[in-house]
C-alpha cells in the first residue's frame, strides 16, 4: 500500500463484503429453487425464458470488465476524450447484430455459437473455432481477475491473494450452483452497484475540485484533453474519428456477433425480437457507463493537474489511478472505498462468471457430447450432461484463479499481449463466422483456410505491435506542484507532453489496435473465396449444400418470422453423416 494514502475502514469491508455475500446469496436461492431441473439448458440458457431487462443488462455486465473500467479512466487521464467517440459506433454496431446475426442463431436454437460452423461448413471448422474461443476466453478470464486485483492491493490493505482467491471462489459459487438464470440476476445486482460506485466518484470528486465542474472542464480544455473531431484518415494513428467509428464498429461486433457469451445470453429469452431488445437496453447502458468511467478520468487529471501521480512515480500503472483518487479523496468519508471496491470487483465477477458459463457451454457442446456420441454409439443423457457442465465451470473457474495468481510471475509484455489477445483472436471468429453468413459459394475449406490464416497473421500482428508499441499522443503533464502536496515526488518536476523513442520499428506494425478484426475479417474472405472457389472449381473435396437458413435473410424484420431448424433435425444429421 502506498504510504501515508488512507487505509481501508472496517466500513468499507462490511460493504465489500455485503456485495460479495448478497451475490453468492443470490446464486445459492436460484440453485434451491431451480433443484429438480436437470438439464444443460437449464444450467445454460436458465430455461430460455428468462425476462428482457436482467438479459440486456447482463450483456452489459459480461463485458464491461475491471479492466475497462479502470483503463477508460487511465485513457482520459493520458490521452484525452478522443476515446468517447468510440460511442459512436454503438449503435451502428448493436443494431446490426440485432437484425442480421440475432435471428440467425435464434432460428437455428443452438447452444454453443460454434455449432453453426458445423452446420454451415463442417466439424472441423466448428472445432477450430471452439479451440480458439476457449484458449482467448480463458485467458482473459485469468487477466481481468487479477489486473484489478493487483491495482486494489497497491493502494489499500486488501491482498492479492485475497482479491483473487476470494472473490473467484464466491465466482465459482453461485455461477456452479445458480447457473445462468443466477448469474443473470446477479449481473442484474452487481451492474447497478457500478453505476452507484462510479456516480458516487463522480459526483464527490468534482466537488473536492476547487471550482466544481467548471474548473474541472476548464483544465481539461487547457491541457489539450478536450478532443473529440480529429478526422485524420491515417489507419496508422491510434485514435482518430475513422479508427474509432470503423475499427471500433468490428471489433465491437466480435463480441456481439461472434462471441459465445453474448450469443449464449440472446438465446435466453423466447424471441429473437427480445433478443434485440435487450441488446438495446445494454446500448443505453453501455453509453451511459462508458461516459461515467471517462468522466472520473477527467476529474482524477483535474485533481492531480499540478501534480502528475503517474510521472511522480506516486502510482506505477495507470490502472491505479481511480482507487488513488478514492482513497486520496473520498476515504475519509468511511465506507465509500469499500462501495468503489465493490464496483470494481462487480465488474471483474460479471466477467468471470460470464466466462464460466460460456466456456462450459461450449466444452461440453462442442467437445465432450460429440466425443461421447462418438465413442459410445448414442447420446449423453441430459441429467448427466447437466452435472459434467457444471463440473467444466468449476474447472474452469478454478483454473482461471489459479492462472491469475501466477500472472504476478509475468513480465508487462506476456500481460499487455494477453489484454490484446481478446481483440486479436475475436476478429478471426467474427470473420468465419460472417463469411457462413454473406458467401454463399464459401465452403469448409475456405473457411478453414482463412480462419487459421488469419489467427496466425493477427497473433503475429499483435506480438509485434506490443513489442514495437510506444505510447503516442500523450497529453502534456507537470509534476511541479508535488511538492505541495502530501506525497514525496520520486522524481525531479517536469513539464511537458512526454516524447515518444523515435524508432517505433516498421510502419506497418504500428497499426491502430481498432482495426486488428477489420484486418482478420480482410483475410478470412479472402482466403476463404479463394479457396473455396479453386475447391469448387478442381472438385477436391465433396461439398455439401448449403441451406438458405443458414444464411443472412435480408427481409426477416419485415415478415417478423425465421425458418427454424432444430440441430438435431434428421435431414440435417444425414447431411451431417455424409459430409462430416
Amino acid at each position: 500500500m502506498i504510504a501515508g494514502l488512507n487505509k481501508f475502514h472496517y466500513a468499507d469491508y462490511i460493504v465489500f463484503a455485503a456485495m460479495l455475500i448478497f451475490s453468492a446469496g443470490i446464486g445459492l436461492a436460484f440453485g434451491w429453487l431451480n433443484r429438480k431441473k436437470q438439464s444443460t439448458k437449464d444450467f445454460l440458457l436458465g430455461g430460455g425464458d428468462l425476462k428482457v431487462f436482467p438479459v440486456g443488462i447482463s450483456i452489459l455486465a459480461s463485458f464491461t470488465s475491471a479492466i475497462a473500467i479502470l483503463g477508460f479512466s487511465a485513457e482520459m487521464y493520458r490521452y484525452g476524450t478522443m476515446y468517447w467517440m468510440i460511442t459512436l459506433s454503438y449503435p451502428f454496431t448493436q443494431g446490426f447484430a440485432a437484425l442480421v446475426f440475432i435471428p440467425l442463431f435464434h432460428g437455428l436454437k443452438i447452444t454453443s455459437a460454434y455449432q453453426y460452423l458445423e452446420l454451415r461448413f463442417h466439424k472441423y471448422v466448428r472445432t477450430a473455432a471452439s479451440i480458439i474461443f476457449s484458449f482467448q476466453m480463458f485467458l482473459y478470464m485469468s487477466v481481468a481477475l487479477y489486473t484489478p486485483a493487483l491495482a486494489i492491493e497497491q493502494v489499500t490493505d486488501i491482498s492479492l491473494l485475497f482479491s483473487i482467491v476470494g472473490t473467484g471462489a464466491i465466482c465459482i459459487i453461485y455461477t456452479v450452483i445458480g447457473g445462468m438464470k443466477a448469474t443473470v440476476w446477479i449481473d442484474t445486482f452487481q451492474v447497478s452497484i457500478m453505476f452507484i460506485g462510479l456516480i458516487a466518484v463522480a459526483i464527490l470528486g468534482t466537488l473536492e475540485i476547487p471550482g466544481g465542474f467548471t474548473e474541472l472542464v476548464r483544465r481539461a480544455d487547457q491541457s489539450g484533453r478536450i478532443e473529440f473531431f480529429d478526422f485524420d484518415p491515417n489507419p496508422f494513428v491510434r485514435h482518430t474519428f475513422w479508427t474509432l467509428f470503423i475499427g471500433g464498429f468490428l471489433t465491437n461486433l466480435t463480441v456481439y456477433g461472434s462471441n459465445q457469451g453474448t450469443i449464449q445470453r440472446y438465446l435466453t429469452v423466447k424471441k429473437w425480437q427480445d433478443a434485440s431488445k435487450a441488446l438495446m437496453i445494454n446500448l443505453v447502458g453501455g453509453v451511459f457507463l462508458l461516459t461515467l468511467t471517462c468522466f472520473c478520468g477527467l476529474v482524477a487529471y483535474a485533481k492531480y493537474y499540478e501534480c502528475d501521480i503517474l510521472g511522480s512515480g506516486i502510482i506505477k500503472r495507470g490502472e491505479q489511478l481511480l482507487p488513488f483518487l478514492v482513497m486520496d479523496v473520498l476515504g475519509k468519508l468511511h465506507g465509500l472505498p469499500g462501495l468503489f471496491v465493490a464496483t470494481i470487483y462487480s465488474a471483474a465477477l460479471s466477467t468471470i462468471s460470464g466466462g464460466m458459463n460460456s466456456l462450459a457451454a461450449v466444452c461440453i457442446t462442442d467437445f465432450v457430447k460429440p466425443l461421447y456420441s462418438m465413442s459410445k454409439g448414442h447420446e449423453l443423457n441430459e441429467k448427466k450432461a447437466a452435472f459434467i457442465t457444471k463440473g467444466l465451470a468449476l474447472l474452469f473457474g478454478v483454473g482461471a484463479i489459479g492462472l491469475a495468481y501466477l500472472c504476478q510471475f509475468f513480465g508487462n509484455t506476456v500481460l499487455q499481449l494477453a489484454l490484446s489477445i481478446f481483440g486479436l483472436l475475436g476478429g478471426p471468429l467474427l470473420g468465419v463466422i460472417t463469411l457462413g453468413m454473406f458467401i454463399k459459394k464459401a465452403n469448409w475449406v475456405g473457411a478453414l483456410t482463412g480462419l487459421i490464416l488469419s489467427t496466425v497473421v493477427n497473433i503475429w500482428l499483435g506480438i509485434e505491435g506490443v513489442i514495437y508499441s510506444k505510447p503516442t499522443g500523450l497529453k502534456p503533464v507537470t509534476t511541479a506542484g508535488c511538492d505541495a502536496t502530501f506525497l514525496p515526488i520520486t522524481q525531479p518536476p517536469m513539464s511537458s507532453t512526454p516524447v515518444p523513442d523515435e524508432d517505433l520499428g516498421p510502419i506497418f506494425y504500428q497499426m491502430s489496435y481498432l482495426y486488428y478484426s477489420l484486418f482478420a475479417c480482410l483475410i478470412t474472405f479472402f482466403f476463404g473465396i479463394t479457396v473455396s472457389l479453386i475447391v469448387e472449381k478442381m472438385k477436391l473435396v465433396e461439398i455439401k449444400p448449403t441451406k438458405p437458413e443458414y444464411l443472412v435473410n435480408w427481409k426477416i424484420w419485415t415478415n417478423n418470422r425465421i425458418v427454424q431448424t432444430e440441430v438435431n433435425d434428421p435431414q440435417e444429421l444425414e447431411l451431417d453423416e455424409k459430409y462430416n
